[in-house]
């Protein structure tokens, strides 16, 4: 016997914070149609920001997988003070199948945005504390958002117990500001479920040709891990042939990532010159020497090793509340 088509419509209502989401894409089973979308400009004061709404159309056949197509339904569009932008006005279909997966992407672009550098959570009051690197510039009711926290946790589905907060994208309002560099929020508890703030999570996007340059040659890594609180950088080079004290460099923006900071938005290159890898270096910390000169930390296999390139401070980012996006779906099933 036939099962009846499934509709369901479901309203989408998040703060654009910086940097990139996925703020939607049908579940298995499910297509769906975008009947309303608009982004509002809430900030209260005279700023422009722009946005951009991206139809994300990511291949699940085995042989592509992972394979991405973007189409902008809109790039870089300002959005007036007090006034809103009327993006999807008609019908958008969104798909859902053994061999496509559709999602929207939206990205913002505003002023005060400041990178954190340290959170400290309690899980009964759901109050963090949290620090920036340079001045937030915000007061006590100041409406906020921020994005890319990283967090270790206990075990769980998580890589390495790390989650990414605030999960599903939210708004805040500050309580306090202790100083130009330190506010805080009450972001919601998690009783019993101790957070313990981490430097950003790198992916490696990909590598210059001959990037790693040894006494003797020069390689290409085929993958990079980053651990920041550490600055511990594990390569990734197949039968390099390094050992233990063994000195190499890594040519300055000659490894690609993206980074948790911003929902690994904007592909950053490292080392930059002056980082404590760089050409620039005159870092004295453990494992590096001047004008980014790397001793071989530890070798595993035949295939991977790791150098100390400096730890990093970077945890997300913050900024005052500017664009709220929202949306009406109407879902039905494919079953």
């Amino acid at each position: 016997m036939a099962v009846a088509p499934l509709n369901k419509f479901i309203t989408l209502a998040v703060p654009v914070a910086p940097g990139e989401q996925v703020i939607y894409k049908p579940a298995a089973g499910i297509n769906a149609i975008v009947l309303y979308a608009q982004v509002a400009n809430v900030a209260g004061v005279t700023t422009y920001p722009t946005v951009t709404l991206t139809h994300r159309r990511t291949s699940r056949v085995q042989r592509t997988l992972g394979n991405q197509r973007d189409n902008r339904i809109i790039k870089g569009v300002e959005v007036p003070p007090n006034d809103s932008l009327v993006i999807i006005d008609g019908r958008l279909i969104l798909e859902r199948s053994a061999l496509i997966e559709d999602s929207l992407v939206i990205s913002g672009t505003q002023s005060g945005i400041t990178t954190i550098s340290g959170c400290l959570y309690d899980s009964t009051t759901g109050i963090a504390t949290v620090t920036t690197l340079s001045n937030h510039g915000f007061s006590v009711g100041s409406e906020i958002t921020m994005i890319g926290l990283a967090f270790t946790c206990p075990p769980g589905s998580a890589a390495n117990n790390k989650y990414i907060f605030p999960d599903p994208q939210a708004s805040f309002t500050v309580i306090e500001t202790l100083n130009s560099t330190t506010f805080v929020a009450d972001v919601g508890v998690a009783i019993g479920i101790t957070h313990t703030f981490s430097p950003a999570i790198h992916k490696f996007i990909s590598s210059k040709r001959n990037s790693v340059v040894g006494v003797a040659a020069s390689f290409t890594p085929t993958n990079a891990e980053f651990e920041g609180a550490t600055g511990v950088l594990k390569l990734t080079i197949p039968s390099h042939g390094l050992g233990v004290g063994s000195t190499v460099r890594i040519n300055d923006n000659s490894l690609t990532f993206t980074c948790s900071s911003d929902g690994f938005f904007k592909k950053q290159t490292y080392p930059r010159p002056t980082d404590p890898a760089g050409s620039l270096s005159s870092a004295a910390i453990a494992g590096i020497n001047t004008a980014g000169v790397l001793a071989v930390q530890s070798v595993v296999g035949v295939n991977t090793f790791s150098v100390n390139v400096g730890p990093s401070t970077s945890g997300g980012q913050v900024g005052p509340l500017q664009m709220e996006f929202i949306c009406s779906i109407l879902e039905n099933s494919i079953v």
